[in-house]
């Protein structure tokens, strides 16, 4: 055990940049917040979006839709693009604030050149990227710099460039009159324009950003809220496209074939997201353009039949999918901030966990029931819920309780079903901080291990060894068959519990992962970077 917990130490405290080569390019996939577009730029197939927060967009061309973006998750350096160039040799090159990257097969393997191997100043940002006949070219508010266009290798620093050069488009300075373009065109889906800016369906004025054109001459537009616009020019309409979350704290993931998100609220329009990956679309409901939506952090999310319910700070948010309408109701218990761990579905009624206990609601009018549950739980920390063998289980601050529901009582787990003699119980005051469970068990997660209970037999067993995640507080576990994902604090573990095989996942794109979900051979991970995906088998 000791070897176990020293390796587990040297592996944690190194933060990897970057997936290492055992990886796909893909493997690894970064959803976030688009922010605004900054710069297009056009491959064979796709074309390539710098966005302020959301690395590189790729849009196919022949498809009319959003493919992975490449992110840190790809090795870039940073996911705010300033600008970004395909080369007509096939490369891709990026500018962050940090530096220029490049990559030969337009995914990954990136290089990368720090911006002080450049001479840039303090206040130097790269606007524009560019390409002449035997150079790229690097475009600054004052001066443009030259460099080779294979090895990145600076050749010259000048005013303005020496040579002609076939620039991708940049970040719009000023007030750029477009209206001569705007005027030949009708924007699509419910858009407008007044020939200067965008006017989104709810009435919202969007900037345009960025625009540029590509080799069939189809003009393409960025906007400051990640819309895209692709233009056809036998049409004469611009088609709006978006591909971006609301924001980049995930905190929460509801749904089963595609996803709701909801997290802490962002500076940026915040929201929750829905996310088809199908499709590769996602859309936005904004608190601050939805009536009967109140703006609020959201923790926890369960879709049920014919309602979404979204567990915020002493507010639960519900969207009727069928009217699709939201209500907001607001509940402050004894005049305390509250706000809603888990939530389980138990009959006609709602069960919410919180800081301060668990309140049960009913589903038709929202109301508070007065229970025994209520009086029991009263202020004791309510870490999960989950349903299994006919039981509610409640992880609190003092350990595991369950709700027998066919006959009203409430039992200490210490009590339910049968131990071996080699079983080990934490003490009572013990922090179960996380629930997982499949058809044939559940498994309940404290710093000092993870107990497992068999549903058929009725069995306890110590299942993973706090060796095995460094006995660190586990925010949220995902199972599939033997192999158990566990979140901590600190970072992610796969452990395979039949062969006792451990990886551990420490990449700074990665964050603080909040929640897990495992729908077909990838799991999905709601992180304060946003949300993940990892193909791992």
């Amino acid at each position: 055990m000791i070897r176990q917990i020293f390796i587990f130490l040297i592996i944690t405290r190194v933060g990897i940049a970057q997936p290492d080569l055992k990886f796909d390019s893909f493997d690894w996939v970064q959803y976030r917040q688009a922010g605004k577009i900054n710069s297009i730029t056009f491959g064979d197939r796709f074309a390539y979006i710098g966005t302020q927060s959301g690395g590189i967009m790729r849009f196919n061309v022949f498809a009319n839709r959003f493919e992975e973006s490449i992110t840190m998750a790809q090795g870039l350096h940073s996911n705010t693009i300033t600008a970004i160039h395909r080369s007509s040799n096939g490369m891709l090159w990026v500018a962050t604030p940090i530096g220029i990257e490049f990559s030969f097969n337009e995914v990954g393997n990136w290089r990368f050149i720090d911006r002080n191997e450049i001479s840039f100043g303090s206040r130097t940002f790269i606007e524009r990227i560019g390409e002449s006949k035997n150079s790229i070219w690097l475009g600054t508010s004052g001066l443009v710099y030259r460099l080779d266009p294979v090895t990145g290798v600076l050749t010259g620093v000048m005013p303005n460039p020496d040579e002609t050069v076939i620039w991708s488009s940049g970040l719009l300075q000023l007030r750029t009159n477009l209206s001569d373009i705007l005027i030949d065109f009708t924007l699509m889906d419910g858009w407008i324009t007044d020939l200067q800016s965008l006017i989104h369906p709810n009435g919202q004025y969007i900037n345009i950003t960025t625009i540029t054109k590509n080799a069939f001459n189809e003009v393409w537009i960025g906007t400051e809220d990640g819309t895209i616009f692709r233009g056809d020019n036998t049409m004469k309409t611009f088609t709006p496209y978006r591909f971006s979350l609301a924001s980049n704290d995930i905190w929460a993931i509801g749904g089963d074939d595609s996803f709701w998100l909801g997290g802490q609220l962002a500076n940026f329009q915040p929201g929750i997201s829905y996310l088809d990956i199908d499709r590769g679309v996602t859309d936005i409901y904004l608190f601050d353009n939805i009536i009967n939506m109140d703006e609020t952090s959201v923790f926890s999310i369960l879709e049920l039949k014919e309602e979404i319910w979204f567990g915020g700070e002493n507010t639960i948010l519900v969207y009727n999918k069928k009217k699709n309408y939201w209500r907001t109701y607001n509940f402050q218990i004894d005049g305390k901030k509250s706000w809603v761990t888990s939530m389980v579905e138990v009959g006609e009624n709602m069960w919410l966990g919180g800081p301060h206990g668990i309140y049960v609601l009913r589903k038709s009018d929202k109301k508070i029931i007065d229970s025994e549950v209520n009086s029991f739980f009263k202020d004791v920390f309510i870490y999960d819920l989950a349903l299994g063998d006919k039981q509610i289980w409640i992880g609190t601050e003092t350990g595991i309780f369950l709700y027998d529901v066919e006959n009203d009582l409430i039992l200490n787990y210490t009590s339910y079903g049968y131990t071996e003699s080699d079983v080990t119980f934490p003490g009572n005051t013990t922090d179960f901080t996380a629930f997982v469970k499949n058809k044939y068990q559940i498994f309940a997660a404290s710093r000092l291990g993870i107990l497992s209970f068999n549903f058929k037999d009725r069995q306890w067993s110590n299942a993973v060894n706090p060796s095995i995640f460094g006995g660190l507080e586990i925010k949220t576990m995902a199972l599939d068959n033997n192999i158990i994902f566990i979140a901590t604090t600190n970072n992610l573990v796969q452990y395979d519990m039949e062969k006792n095989l451990m990886d551990v996942y420490n990449y700074s794109f990665i964050g603080q992962v909040n929640d897990m979900y495992i729908k077909d051979r990838r799991i999905w991970l709601g992180t304060t970077e946003g949300l993940i995906s990892y193909q791992y088998k």
